[in-house]
């Protein structure tokens, strides 16, 4: 069947060139429906949660060139590809933990996956063809180096690299790093140093409160009133302001770390604002990131349409030189929309590696399905398009998306992983051509999110094709930045609630990127509340992003994708859901009790307006505001807390973020916002009783137990531990409670085998008919005796999927 649909595909690749130059209007009919092909296995919504899991280095060659180790991350599995003829021929397909964003192959047979949900790495093995292995890190991992016997592993939202002992697998350095979001590593060729490029590292600008600032300028409708006073964004360096900026932003993009020590050697600064890709020159040792460039000080909507992002390629030499390269060189931005641009625009450059010794680079532009060859000078010597929508064709819904990049030279191929396709394409590089695109493994994403997720990330509905909602929504998340997207020559918006009429200025100042996770009935949306539903966001493709407008049933279908996206779990929470008895210095507990039950102001207690038994933090409400001086701003939601305490506004403090709490950032402590007496007068001067209602907030439940992702793997080393039993334990009484579900896979009866728990029988069902039921102290007995058992809390309705029934065909996975 794989065969089959190779083959296909250079049939249908070679019908396209000749179509494309000899009859175009035939080919805009073939396209079209080429552009449906491949059509994988779907499952239903309710067995499937998207985590929308941040690849960064998901496709890699072993050393020999010979192998390619793919994540599949919608299954929860590595693909293993024999690459030796240059052709990919599919050998495994091994589970692994929830959302696989990276992998490094140790060895043919051996290779690290980084789980970003189970915050985790499995050691996988093709021969044996399970994980023999699960070593748990902290929160939100990305990205792994292995070699010279240790494994150093990336901690996004943790802000560490982590080192373990490749032997061993044992913790052997926690490396703290002062910056925001580490992910993707590079190694130098003596492998001496690593570097590391920070995700989401800002570009030094912060906000400077309303109080300091000053007022806005008239507006240039007549029509309109007197704008609000509005906070004010500015370079952290900016001198007129630093009677108020008292702190330093040291803006690092890119850490260097000496692996003889484990020591952070050196930072670099003003590379770029998201940098998701960096790779090292072997033969010069230059360092090269892709990166975006966000143009938030320039202000207002209309002044940034089409062009607030510039897509970058940066050098930094040996010498410590650094150069940004822009990959749109000349680009027109003020015409409107530019199908020259689109035809080869490169938008949020991700992946890049050298290609071989020539000293170029390939860069994959996940925005646009293109993959440039870049020369370290940062001039695009050749585009690659990648799929089936070449030059200025859109069409989101059949978008790749190319994320990971990896290149044997041995038969100039280049093999893409292509993240929303779930596809990987193999390219000619000496002639650009793509000789064959084929699936990476089995894919059970639903139609639902494979139909809606394009128009989060295509590009090329902008109208020039630099940018998309995900150039700031960065992989359905926040860039951590403010914006101030208002428009002086636009309109007042009345917005109704519960018989009460809020007036909404045009002009509203900067407002802090929010997620894109957990919108479900949390309308009405955005800061203020002034958007009734997901849909009143369309205007924005025009009015920001320069392209038109999605028509209604393409803006339901990147509607109904949107909510689908699910809040990772909060990571300060205990693995049975319980809150920890302490919690940066508080009593999370107590804190809890105030929360819900002690009154704030009046009779109004905190969660009369932030649900949280359980709930998102917030009831839909409209806080009241003048609309001069205060804002009419919606009762925030919460879940977000933990991901937002990067910003030091003290008295020489060097700050990580530029923005904190509230809609605009401008604060940057929880306890100093909850001592005010105007606000919560009943709370003000209790600063014991308001540390413990800080700490229960950066516990606050994201709606996605602990339990979910977190994995033990179980060998006759451990099998007798007292924490890996108590860890089973719990993980059994959380499916029991109904919490999540919970699956196995490992070798039994001389087979590979998934297994799904039963809480009602408190058994192990199997994926084989005739085989198990087993309990808990037969599974024992077969680890104790030699064999290698994994056990992982799923989300709840995905157990079957992901345990015994992968296509939920009702044909078990061991019976077909």
């Amino acid at each position: 069947m794989l065969g089959k649909f190779a083959c296909k595909y250079r049939f249908q690749n070679r019908v396209k060139q000749v179509l494309t130059t000899n009859y175009p209007v035939v080919a805009v009919l073939f396209l079209s429906i080429a552009a449906a092909f491949p059509s994988p296995a779907q499952v239903p919504l309710a067995s499937y949660v998207n985590f929308e899991g941040a690849q960064t280095n998901p496709v890699r060659l072993s050393a020999d060139g010979t192998r390619l180790f793919a994540v599949n991350t919608p299954n929860a599995s590595l693909s293993v590809f024999d690459v030796s003829t240059g052709a990919p021929t599919l050998i495994a397909e091994i589970p692994v933990g929830i959302e696989p964003v990276s992998v490094f192959p140790r060895s043919n047979d051996e290779a690290w996956v980084v789980n970003q949900v189970s915050d985790s790495i499995s050691v996988v093995s093709v021969s044996r063809k399970l994980v023999t292995d699960t070593i748990q890190v902290k929160d939100e991992p990305a990205d792994i180096i292995v070699g010279g016997g240790y494994a150093i592993v990336s901690v996004a939202r943790s802000n560490e690299l982590q080192v373990f002992l490749t032997s061993t697998h044992q913790l052997v350095k926690h490396i703290p790093l002062r910056g925001a979001n580490p992910r993707a590593l590079a190694a130098t060729a003596d492998g001496k140093t690593v570097y590391v490029a920070f995700a989401l590292s800002g570009n030094r600008t912060t906000v400077v409160p309303s109080r300091f600032s000053p007022a806005q300028p008239s507006p240039t409708n007549p029509a309109l009133p007197t704008p609000p006073r509005v906070s004010l964004i500015v370079d952290a360096t900016a001198p007129e302001w630093s009677s108020v900026i008292k702190y330093t932003m040291p803006d690092n993009d890119v850490a260097a770390i000496d692996t003889a020590t484990f020591t952070v050697s050196r930072y670099y600064s003003h590379v770029g604002t998201v940098n998701l890709g960096i790779a090292v020159m072997p033969t010069t040792g230059d360092l090269f990131v892709t990166n975006t460039d966000s143009r938030n000080l320039t202000f207002y909507e209309p002044a940034l349409r089409g062009h607030w992002v510039d897509n970058r390629l940066t050098r930094i030499q040996k010498s410590g030189q650094i150069t940004a390269y822009d990959l749109n060189p000349n680009l027109d931005y003020a015409t409107l929309p530019n199908p020259a641009a689109l035809a080869t625009a490169i938008s949020q450059p991700a992946a890049v590696i050298p290609a071989s010794l020539s000293g170029n680079l390939f860069v994959a532009s996940f925005g646009t399905d293109r993959v440039a060859r870049v020369s370290a000078n940062g001039v695009v010597l050749q585009l690659i398009e990648i799929g089936p929508n070449a030059g200025s064709a859109v069409d989101p819904t059949h978008k790749r998306g190319p994320r990971g990049l990896a290149f044997q030279s041995s038969f100039q191929r280049l093999y893409v992983l292509n993240r929303i396709s779930n596809t990987i394409s193999v390219v000619d590089t000496s002639s650009g051509a793509v000789l064959q695109e084929r699936r990476i493994g089995f894919d059970p994403t639903p139609s639902v999110i494979r139909t809606g997720r394009g128009f989060l990330y295509d590009a090329k509905l902008s109208g020039n094709g630099t940018g998309s909602c995900a150039s700031c929504h960065i992989d359905g998340d926040m860039d951590h930045l403010d914006w101030n997207l208002g428009d002086p020559g636009g309109q007042m918006n009345a917005v109704v609630q519960q018989g009460k009429t809020f007036n909404m200025h045009p002009m509203k100042g900067p407002m802090l990127t929010q997620t894109l996770r957990g919108l479900t009935n949390t309308s009405p949306y955005h800061w203020r509340g002034d958007k009734a539903a997901l849909t009143a966001f369309n205007p924005a493709f025009n009015s920001l992003m320069g392209g038109p407008q999605l028509s209604p049933s393409q803006m339901a279908s990147y509607v109904a994708y949107l909510n689908t996206i699910t809040y990772m779990p909060n990571p300060n929470v205990n693995l049975d859901g319980t809150l920890p008895a302490t919690f940066a210095g508080g009593d999370p507990n107590a804190g809890r009790n105030t929360f819900i039950n002690d009154f704030a102001v009046g009779t109004t207690t905190c969660n009369s307006c932030h649900f949280a038994t359980p709930g998102p933090g917030s009831n839909r409400g409209i806080i009241q505001g003048n609309g001069v001086t205060i804002q009419p701003t919606k009762v925030a939601q919460l879940r977000t807390i933990y991901q937002r305490t990067l910003f030091n506004a003290a008295p020489g403090a060097a700050s990580i973020d530029g923005f904190g709490f509230l809609h605009d950032g401008n604060q940057d402590s929880l306890l100093s916002g909850l001592d005010d007496p105007d606000r919560f007068p009943n709370f003000a001067g209790n600063i014991p009783l308001l540390q413990n209602l800080v700490s229960f907030l950066l516990c606050f439940d994201t709606g996605t137990p602990p339990a979910v992702g977190h994995t033990i793997t179980v060998t006759p080393t451990n099998i007798t531990n007292a924490t890996t039993l108590a860890e089973w334990a719990t993980l059994e009484q959380m499916a029991d409670t109904g919490v999540i579900d919970l699956i196995t896979k490992g070798t039994i009866n001389g087979a590979v085998r998934g297994l799904l728990y039963q809480p009602d029988s408190h058994t192990y069902k199997s994926d084989t008919t005739g085989s198990g039921p087993y309990t808990q102290a037969q599974l024992q007995a077969y680890i104790a005796a030699g064999k290698t058992i994994s056990v992982m809390g799923v989300p709840l309705g995905s157990g079957i999927r992901m345990g015994i029934d992968r296509d939920l065909n009702g044909v078990l996975d061991g019976d077909q």
